[in-house]
């Protein structure tokens, strides 16, 4: 006979469960660069908040020996601010897939693959996000929305903060170049501030193949045992910066990321908490069981302008 709803839970919390975590952090390469970097982090409160210095102070400069100083006080810092993101992903099981699924070890090969399912589903529905051009009103922060060069983020207009908050951006160069005019060195070049610039690049497969074809074959270095490339993603190289595809990734899109300044913050109850198979009996739904997970957080980027991206390149020129 099919498993008790006791059973469920116990096989679950055992094998499958601690590999929704695993799905939806480590087959992204940008969730798994910040985990490996170590920029996921809980938090709590009714909002994520953090402070920024959004401008010079401008309080410095030379001066002649007796010469009067006029002291004054320059506001250069101010708090950006998020509200939480709600994601929920849940697995059901109809009353025939118990039936027809009776024995212990079909059961919990069906347990599994529900709990992969639901993890598949909540990695898609991240990455979804992520690359969103026009986030819904429930969703986390996407990439397009971070680095910009008008758009508002964290409550923190470009107008108001320039400094801090203009990303570099790119949205009528085709043709992906490596240097001069409108290419990927120049991109680089203003979003490096000091020794921020951005190291790690997203793009789609089309253009991640398009970026290896213009590397001289002596140049093309795959990285084998560091990185991105450690954790199974195929990695190419650029100014010291890893260069990988995401199959979510916008199309025509090239995003080179500062990840020293991104952070994924997660509520420290919510993060990926999974619930015990419960029965549906009451809801109308004799004999089924269903399980939910659910993560609360969104990202958090401590400075915009390290980052660029490009929005219409084509592959094909």
């Amino acid at each position: 006979m099919a498993l008790s709803i006791a059973e469920a839970d116990a096989v679950s919390t055992r094998y499958f469960d601690k590999t929704l975590t695993t799905q939806v952090y480590e087959k992204s390469p940008f969730w798994t660069k910040l985990k490996q970097i170590g920029n996921i982090s809980t938090d709590g409160g009714t909002k994520l908040q953090w402070p920024i210095r959004y401008k010079k102070s401008d309080q410095t400069g030379f001066v002649g020996p007796r010469e009067q100083i006029v002291y004054s006080e320059i506001d250069t810092r101010t708090s950006a601010e998020l509200d939480w993101r709600y994601l929920v992903g849940q697995a059901m099981i109809s009353w025939d897939e118990r039936v027809k699924n009776s024995g212990k070890e079909q059961i919990v090969n069906l347990l599994s693959d529900k709990t992969t399912e639901m993890g598949e589903d909540m990695l898609d529905h991240f990455n979804t996000a992520l690359y969103a051009a026009a986030p819904g009103a429930n969703d986390m922060e996407s990439l397009h929305r971070i680095i910009d060069t008008g758009t508002t983020y964290a409550g923190i207009a470009v107008a108001d903060a320039a400094e801090w908050a203009a990303a570099a951006e790119d949205a009528s160069t085709t043709e992906l170049k490596l240097y001069g005019s409108g290419s990927l060195s120049y991109m680089i070049n203003q979003a490096t501030f000091g020794t921020n610039k951005p190291n790690l690049h997203i793009t789609t497969r089309d253009l991640w193949s398009k970026f290896e074809s213009l590397i001289e074959p002596q140049k093309r270095y795959y990285g084998k045992e560091t990185g991105l490339a450690k954790a199974g993603f195929t990695t190419l190289y650029f100014h010291d910066a890893e260069i990988v595809a995401d199959y979510a990734c916008t199309a025509a899109a090239w995003f080179g990321i500062d990840t020293d300044k991104f952070e994924i913050r997660y509520h420290k109850d919510w993060n990926m908490k999974k619930d015990p198979w419960k029965e549906l009996g009451q809801a109308g739904y004799p004999n089924a069981m269903y399980k939910v997970c659910s993560w609360v957080g969104n990202i958090m980027c401590r400075m915009r302008k390290t980052s660029f991206k490009f929005t219409a390149l084509d592959y094909t020129i």
